[in-house]
């Protein structure tokens, strides 16, 4: 595929009116993607260049297969414009979504609609090396069955949890081997260029971009996993940090306890407000004699997950809803730091404890903050809980791909 808003990765240098058209290029797409649909006159506007010449570059676009008409839409009395979309089968962006107990792979098209999915697949966590080599086989098997042609997928996007030097492709936990990044293993078992990023991040992104509405403004993402982290976004545009690990939340000192933390700390906001904590919290207390129907799922299976507790919250479970109770207050208290510092306009609550959904964890977490925060800065925050749920991981990996392959992240 050799399409012109791709150069950049071939090593073409642009300069001059060549390097401004490229920009309009990507901007048109962007444009698209946001809206998804625009008639000429609309990007002109926006590109703040004539109709003339937007018409000329949306062309080019057409030509590519980057860009399609998608119909006639009335501008003015009695006139009908062209109205243009991507095109969803230009294409294509693989994302591969690393969980503690599951992976899911997804492609999506130029048009950010998923084209093919495969979710939940189960990952019981073996030997590094054993499970990286699981990881490129179960990719390699969805590509082997997936109606979308390899030779159409641009790029593959890796999110994981954990610290992830985003410049070098390199995992600094989990997956760190000294003889190669894993982006380099990847890349050599795959054939794709691949992009790897911090889940918080990758979900985040999906959040903003498919969650409950688009925001233009500043936005805190929570990833309230097994872990906790955050994704920032900052007028629109996801910060990274100096070093690519900007959103740890979750590695603030908050608590004045004795836990020590996955990252050899003591008294991580992580270890009083998480899944592990709240797992560890429901287990504590069953073997003190609390009884629940969790008892039963933790004989049967010999350990707990997320999801195992949502539904027992669902369920009216009393000691589910008490340790769901103690985290929301410990997350609040953290959430009531990131206000103070970034006043932002939206924080959305993800992860797999945003099934939780309003009514039990969004009061909580309410009350916390307002008990923690300056009150002059927490009245211009809104606080909601994702409605995408788990869905945003893969999707904002997705288009994490996309995104970074058009240099518009």
């Amino acid at each position: 595929m050799n399409y012109s808003v791709f150069g950049h990765l071939k090593g073409s240098e642009l300069s001059g009116i060549a390097f401004k058209e490229h920009v309009h290029r990507k901007k048109i797409i962007a444009q698209l993607s946001a809206y998804n649909e625009c008639t000429i006159p609309e990007l002109a506007e926006f590109l703040n260049i004539s109709i003339p010449k937007t018409n000329e570059l949306t062309m080019g676009l057409v030509e590519e297969g980057l860009v399609r008409e998608a119909g006639q839409k009335t501008e003015g009395v009695g006139r009908k414009a062209t109205s243009y979309a991507l095109n969803q089968s230009s294409c294509y962006f693989l994302g591969v979504e690393i969980k503690k107990y599951k992976i899911n792979i997804g492609i999506m098209g130029f048009d950010k609609t998923i084209a093919d999915s495969i979710l939940n697949i189960p990952f019981p966590f073996l030997d590094p090396h054993e499970s990286l080599d699981a990881i490129i086989k179960e990719i390699n098997n969805f590509l082997d069955r997936s109606s979308v042609p390899k030779e159409k997928i641009v790029g593959m996007g890796l999110s994981i949890a954990g610290r992830i030097n985003v410049k070098k492709g390199e995992v600094l936990t989990i997956y760190h081997f000294e003889d190669a990044p894993v982006k380099a293993i990847l890349e050599e078992a795959t054939e794709l260029p691949v992009y790897i990023d911090n889940d918080s991040r990758t979900i985040a992104y999906g959040e903003y971009y498919f969650g409950k509405k688009i925001y233009a403004g500043n936005a805190i993402v929570v990833n309230l996993d097994y872990g906790l982290g955050t994704g920032i976004f900052i007028d629109g545009k996801p910060v990274y940090g100096a070093s690519g690990y900007a959103g740890e939340l979750g590695h603030i000192p908050l608590f004045n306890n004795e836990k020590i933390c996955l990252c050899g700390k003591k008294g991580c906001m992580q270890t009083e407000a998480s899944g592990v904590a709240l797992i560890e919290f429901i287990n504590q207390k069953m073997s003190e004699g609390s009884n629940s129907r969790l008892r039963t799922v933790l004989s049967n299976k010999g350990f707990l997950e997320l999801e195992d507790v949502v539904e027992a919250v669902r369920l009216g479970d009393n000691l589910a809803i008490e340790g769901v109770t103690k985290i929301g207050y410990s997350l609040g208290k953290g959430l009531a730091v990131a206000i103070n510092l970034f006043n932002p306009n939206i924080i959305v609550i993800g992860g797999t404890l945003s099934g939780l959904e309003d009514s039990l964890l969004l009061p909580v977490v309410q009350s916390s903050i307002f008990q923690h925060s300056l009150s002059l800065v927490n009245t211009d925050t809104e606080i909601i809980v994702s409605n995408i749920h788990e869905k945003a991981g893969l999707l904002g990996c997705c288009l994490l791909v996309r995104d970074k392959t058009l240099g518009l992240v």
